[in-house]
């Protein structure tokens, strides 16, 4: 009988427990859905215009780097070129926050045959959540990955710049 009543005052305090929350306290709500950016650098392990000694690297510019997504939607897929700085940004409502962890970043080509793409990534590189961001009325989650050093088999290879 002592158990009995046990149960029946937990059933009470949990029913007093739900009906004391509102409705959108006690539901779950999803984060809202944005377009996406990813932004990198990609850096050659020769000494060009602009070598970083912290790095021991220089920026590649006119290296292209590709965001390519694992999904059913054709089409999710969007690339862009390295500034002179080797830095990329790229932007596209193609792809959501909610279906960003399908996708990975490829370098596709690089404008110097010393500093090719790198070998055995053909998996691509993972995104880091950075934070949403808000450019005029656009809303994007920014993701960042790298930054990449590439570099030849052989360091006598680089190319060579007065």
């Amino acid at each position: 009988m002592a158990l009995r009543k046990t149960l029946v005052l937990l059933a009470l305090q949990l029913i007093l427990l739900v009906v004391s929350f509102p409705p959108s306290a006690t539901a779950l709500s999803l984060p809202p859905r944005y377009g996406v950016a990813v932004e990198g650098a990609i850096y050659c392990k020769c000494e060009l215009p602009g070598y970083v000694g912290s790095l021991g690297a220089s920026p590649l510019p006119g290296a292209v780097a590709m965001l390519r997504c694992n999904s059913s939607r054709p089409g999710a897929s969007a690339s862009a070129v390295t500034d002179v700085r080797g830095r990329f940004l790229i932007q596209t409502p193609k792809v959501t926050n909610y279906a960003i962890h399908k996708c990975k970043l490829f370098l596709v080509s690089s404008p110097l045959p010393g500093c090719d793409v790198p070998a055995g990534h053909d998996g691509g590189f993972p995104l880091k959540f950075v934070r949403n961001t808000v450019a005029g009325v656009t809303k994007r989650a920014l993701y960042t990955v790298g930054p990449f050093k590439l570099a030849p088999a052989d360091p006598s290879l680089c190319p060579h710049h007065p």
